[in-house]
This record gives structure tokens, sequence and C-alpha cells, in this order.
């Protein structure tokens, strides 16, 4: 059907009474419904007017007013008191906004009667439940699902339900009852209980005693069953009195034939039946959900009643839609849409939950995370990663005991919730070997996971949370499969660690990082050929923090490659300064690590220092270690071989302490080797040591490359390197890192001495 063709059913006609409309609106406006659109963005206003443009509702066009923030749209809704529809943006200026409109209309302005749809653009944008169920909501909408048709429905029905507050507004004191009914039967939070409202409030409005029944009707079956027996498709939701033990009961179960019947044509017919001793009213939600409810009526209702159970049939199809809206958003909110399944806001509040019940068993919170998952998706795709995960799923099902609660709080990884025996290190291990199809053949799903026990005398649900995603990066930390269980040391430890990296952001964003230089010397002359940039770290006490405490806590934060650009453009300007002193031949040795280099903008960053000091890139060497290789050995390659076409020379530092093979050392496009100084520092006592590092020279040798030895601290470790011919040192024998101005001075007295 196009969504162009739409025909709409005219109301009675009515002469509009001038006692009917607010102060301020007259008779005379009533040609026209004035509609009130409040959104940031100009385009939903033109997009909203088209839509709506030419249409009649009960014989009269739509005038619009605009307002594009908050504090503009009640301004609108105070001086025009005719507004009749809102169609309110969820989230302008402040995620709140539209809520907070919502709240100053009803409880400021005074305004119950004007109609509010809630309309948003981003559908993870969940509004505050308390919110949507205590204020007169119309409906929620995301932008992308309106369509022009369903645009034009929503603002029917609004204004027909304007219509009807209106005209009822003054003809009887019961008007009052409908309203407190409304307003009771919003701040109801299931179904059960607001069908259990539906009964009260129509026993307090018409003065009768609370004896009925509600049942729920699925549009799927009972409309299309109009030949089954009737009551065989409804379900007893709510009842009162003497009916009460067949709530969730099926209708077919009631005794009594009479009212089964009574209702199941309601339902079918969708219409309100008004009998000699009983009254069944019929209503329904947007979604086609239908409702009907029984109660008994000593006396025939009067004309004004009957008038009354319209308007508060109507009145209830639209708490009907709430409570709907409600459960749907409590849906989105709390389930992942994926799997199907409670997502992290369901753990948090299963857990304060569980919190709150002293003096039950003690429970154990288990947290799951796939090994890999991230190459699996790489590898194989992400449609294979979600099987993957329905199959853990499966798996999680089939092993742990049913009581178990499960959940998905991140991409792949889950929360358990059960007794400390159900976590046995045996069960783990079971659901962790789990075979999983790939192009290569089969392969097992290998599975970290930590455990915490849940006591409300250690905190609360994301204390414990907290704690048990702390584990489990330990447990990764520690290789693939394995378990950790929760201690307080292990908490003592990354606290620290995270109270450390939060002062080194700190203490990078005030420029309080700064580079010192270590030369380099050629042997046996002891000429300073290179300098190395070395970082250091003086915190606010004065102490100097180790770099190899906050070096890779900046690689795990990812602050290193910032800080890596800092140092290379700071190096290549004290080197500058240097060039300028009178020593036009010094070269700059600055480290990168695996995760700079990695960075798309890497090639770009360092092509752009070089630029700006106009260091010639004969004069850079760039020290790199053998974990380079973790990217892989053909990018390794491509990215060396990129670095080197720039003149740009490069050593390999802590030689010997890698995972680099040397078939794959001896195709990197590299100018040195600097052998570590654990191997340095044995040569006065291991002979074994002396052996290495006699071999890696003449390894250095073969492949033609230099070498250099680094922590050189003795005279005799220098007698020695030179007896080995080693070429190149570096260590605290000859120098330690120097500031600038220090090394500057050195160089001077050297070119003195020489003299």
């Amino acid at each position: 059907m196009s969504e162009e063709r739409i025909v709409f059913l005219k109301e009675e006609e009515t002469d509009p009474i001038e006692s009917d409309y607010p102060q301020g609106f007259s008779a005379d406006d009533h040609c026209c419904w004035d509609i009130l659109i409040v959104d940031d963005d100009p385009d939903v206003h033109d997009a909203t007017v088209f839509a709506l443009k030419g249409l009649l509702v009960f014989d009269r066009e739509l005038r619009f007013h605009h307002a594009y923030s908050a504090k503009e749209a009640l301004s609108v809704i105070a001086q025009n008191p005719g507004i009749a529809l809102i169609l309110l943006d969820a989230v302008m200026e402040t995620e709140d906004a539209g809520l907070a409109i919502v709240k100053a209309i009803r409880d400021d302005l005074g305004r119950d009667d004007v109609r509010i749809i809630l309309r948003t653009g981003q559908p993870g944008q969940v509004p505050e439940l308390e919110t949507i169920t205590r204020y007169d909501i119309n409906d929620y909408k995301t932008k992308s699902e309106l369509t022009r048709t369903k645009l034009m429905t929503s603002v029917i029905a609004a204004l027909r339900s304007w219509t009807q507050i209106r005209r009822i507004g003054k003809s009887r004191r019961g008007l009052e009852k409908i309203v407190e009914a409304s307003n009771e039967l919003l701040q109801e939070q299931g179904l059960q209980r607001f069908a259990d409202g539906v009964i009260t409030q129509m026993a307090g409005l018409f003065d009768l005693e609370p004896e009925g029944i509600v049942c729920v009707m699925d549009p799927g079956t009972g409309w299309a069953l109009s030949d089954a027996l009737p009551g065989s498709e409804c379900c007893i939701i709510a009842a009162a009195g003497q009916y009460r033990r067949y709530i969730n009961k099926n209708l077919g179960e009631l005794q009594n034939r009479e009212i089964s019947e009574s209702i199941f044509a309601s339902l079918r017919n969708r219409r309100n039946i008004i009998g000699e001793k009983s009254l069944t009213v019929f209503f329904g939600e947007a979604s086609g959900t239908a409702f009907a409810t029984w109660i008994a009526s000593p006396v025939p209702l009067k004309d004004l009643d009957t008038h009354l159970l319209e308007v508060f049939c109507s009145n209830i199809s639209i708490c009907a839609n709430n409570i709907t809206l409600v459960n749907r958003l409590k849906e989105q909110a709390w389930i992942d849409p994926g799997l199907q399944m409670p997502n992290l806001p369901a753990l948090v509040e299963k857990m304060k939950t569980i919190l709150a019940q002293e003096g039950e068993r003690p429970l154990t919170l288990c947290i799951l995370d796939i090994d890999g998952f991230n190459q699996i998706n790489e590898i194989l795709g992400y449609e294979y990663g979600d099987e993957i995960l329905r199959a853990l799923v499966a798996r999680l099902r089939e092993f742990l005991p049913p009581e178990t609660f499960a959940a998905r709080v991140a991409s792949d990884v889950f929360a358990l919730i059960g007794a400390p025996e159900t976590f046995s290190q045996s069960l783990l291990k079971k659901i962790s070997l789990m075979p999983i199809q790939t192009p290569d053949g089969e392969r097992t799903l290998s599975i970290s996971a930590s455990l915490t026990s849940i006591d409300s005398t250690d905190g609360n649900a994301s204390t414990h949370l907290r704690n048990g995603f702390i584990a489990l990066k330990r447990a990764k930390s520690e290789g693939i499969g394995q378990i950790v269980r929760y201690s307080g040391s292990i908490g003592t430890e990354t606290r620290e660690r995270i109270r450390l990296l939060h002062e080194l952001k700190g203490a990078f964003a005030a420029h309080k990082l700064f580079l010192v230089f270590q030369p380099q010397y050629m042997m046996p002359e002891r000429k300073i050929f290179c300098c190395e940039a070395l970082l250091r770290w003086k915190n606010d006490e004065g102490e100097f923090i180790p770099p190899d405490t906050f070096i890779p806590l900046a690689e795990q934060a990812g602050l290193i490659v910032p800080m890596g650009i800092w140092i290379l453009r700071s190096a290549l300007a004290a080197l500058k300064t240097i060039h300028q002193a009178g020593f036009p031949d010094i070269k700059i040795a600055v480290n990168v690590s695996a995760v700079q280099m990695r960075h798309q903008d890497f090639l770009s960053e360092l092509d752009l220092a070089l630029e700006e000091t106009g260091i010639d890139p004969r004069h850079l060497e760039l020290e790199i270690t053998e974990f380079i290789s973790i990217i892989g050995i053909d990018n390794v390659l491509h990215l060396l071989n990129e670095i080197r076409s720039r003149g740009i020379s490069l050593a390999i530092d802590d030689f010997g302490t890698g995972y680099s093979s040397l078939a794959s050392i001896d195709k990197w496009p590299i100018h040195r080797i600097k052998i570590d100084k654990s191997f340095i520092k044995h040569l006065d006592d291991a002979e074994e040591k002396a052996r290495l590092v006699d071999l890696l020279i003449s390894l250095a040798d073969r492949l033609s490359l230099n070498i250099l030895a680094e922590g050189v601290e003795t005279q005799s470790q220098f007698d020695r390197l030179l007896e080995l011919g080693c070429q190149e040192i570096q260590g605290f024998l000859l120098s330690t890192p120097l500031g600038l101005e220090d090394l500057i001075r050195l160089l001077q007295k050297g070119v003195a001495d020489a003299c």
C-alpha cells in the first residue's frame, strides 16, 4: 500500500465553545491545529513541515511553530497556549534537554493537555525510564523510523487525544478521575500492575466494586481465529476479587461462560460491550496488542458515563502505549541485541540486587575473554566471529547450571555469576577447549578468565566489576588460556600503575618530561660521533621515575605515539643547536617502539619533523628493538626500507634479548647492532659472557654491520671490548647522560684536548 493513500474518518462535528479553550486562545483559532516543532537541526524542521504539508485533520489545517533550543521552546509554549502538539527532539544541546522540556511543560507551565511526541536521531540514546513513565508522552520514535505515513498517523492520534481531553475538560467533574487514573497508570512499571490499575481506576470512575478481569491477546492469533473456542487465545494478566485465582491462566479456563464470551467478543470486534449487569471495555496500543476489561455493573451506565468511558479508553490506550514503550526501552537498555542475552547494565543491576540481599550464600563473578578474537575477526570476518560468539553462548548454557546468570559485557567478553563451586578449573578448561572450524582446519578456541568473590563488605557492584577486569587483564598478560583469581595485591599493583599512568599523562601535558643525551664513542680514540636522546621524568616530589617503568605504561596506553613525536622533534631541534655550535658531523640516535612504527602516520610525522628542523636525514639514526617483528616480517621490511630510502640509518637496540631470527635480521637494512648491557656487565667475571660478546661482534662483522656495546662502566670492560674488536661504546665509563648545554661543553672540551 502506498504511503500517500491515506483516508481519515471525520470526527462528529461540534461547535467550538469559548470556555473549552485556554485563556488567550479563542474560537476563531479553531480553523488550525497549532503544532510546535522543537529540534536543534533546521533540516528536521523543514523535513517535518514538508512531510505534513497539506494534511487536513478533521477538516483543520496545521499551523507550525518552531523552536531550536529548550529555552526557546518553553518561551514559544508560554506565548501560544493553543499549541496542541509538540514534536520534541529528545537530545539537543544536552542529552536530557528534551526530557527537561517535558518536565517544565507538565510541572512549571501546567500544560497537561498538550500532546508530546519524542523523537531522536540517536537509536542508542534511551531516555530515563522514570521520566518517560512519570509524564504523559504520546510516543517515542527514532527519526529514521518515522516515515511520512507513521508521522501523520502519530500526529493524528495525538490531535485526536488532545481533542477528546479538551471536550470533556469543562463538562464533568469525572475528568479529574480520568487524569488521575492516567497519571497513576503511567507510573506502573509492569504490564500486570498496569492491568491491575485499569480495574481499580475503572471501578473508581464508575463507583463500582473492583471485581474484574483484564486479558491480553496476541494480534497474530486471536483476531484471525474468529471461529475458535472463545477465550482459547487469551491470557488473564490481572484480576480482582473472586477472580484473582485466574491470573496467568487461559481465559477458556474461566468457569463463568458469560464473562469469557463477553471479553472474547470485545477483543474480536474491537469495541466496548455494555451489558445489563456488566461492562466490558476494549482498548489497544500502537503495537497492536489488544486488552479487554470486564467489570460487574449492577445498573446500566448513563449516556454521559458512556461518553466518559470512551475518553477513558482513549487515555488508557495512551497509557498502554507508554507501558509498552517502557518495556521496549528496558529491553533495548538491558538486552544485547546480537546474542539476545543480558548486557552490561543488566549485569550491574543483577550485582546490585545480590549485594542488597544480606545473608545469602556467597557468589562468584567470572569474566571470560576469547584470546585473539580481534585476529579471528580480521582473518575470518565479522560474520564468522559472530558465529563463534553464538557457539560460545550455547556452550555456556550447556555446561553451566541453569541458575547461572550470564551477560555479554563487551565484544567478546562475558560475565557469569554463580556459586563458587560452579567455576572449577576443569569446567572452565572444558568451556575453553571449544573446537572451531577455519579455512586452515579445526582449531581450539582459547579463553582467559578471572574469578572475583561478590561480597557486600568489599564494595559495590562497580568495584567488583572493576576487580574482575583487573584480574582478567592480569590473566591475559600471563599468556593465553590463563585463569586468575582477584586478590588485594593484584588490585594494589594495578591501582598503582593506573596512578602512575595518570601522573605521566599530566606530566607530559604540562611539559615536565625532558631529554638528556648520552655520547657514543669511537674506539680506541674515544671520539664522540653520535649521542643518544634519552627521555627522563622527575615527578613533583623530585624523584626520577625509571624509564623502564613509565615507557611500557606509555606504550600500553597509546601515549607513546604523541610522546614519540615530541621526542623526535625535540631531539632534532637539539641536534640543530649542536650543529650550530660548531659540530656539524655529530649524529643523534632516537629510540622508536613497535607501537609508534605501527601507527599509520609514522612516516609522515618523521618526514615533517626533518623538514621543519632542516636536519639532513643522514644525521639521524633510529634505534629499534627486535620486538618490532611483532608487526609482521613483510611489514617490517617494507617500513625499514622506506626509512632507509630517506637516508636515515637504523640500529637494533638491546640486541640478543628479542625473538628475531638471524635469517630475518640478515634481511633488515640496518647499520648498527647495539649489544645489550646485560652481556657487557659480566665481561669481568664470566668467560661465557665474553664468548657471547665475541660471537655477536663476529656476527656483526660477517654482516658488515657496526657494533656498539652499551653500558660500559669499567676500564676492564673497555679493554676487553677493545681486545674483542668492538668498534663503538656507550656507557658511564666515558660519560653519563647530559643536558644539552653540558653536552656541548663536553664536545668543546674534546676539541680543546685534541688541540
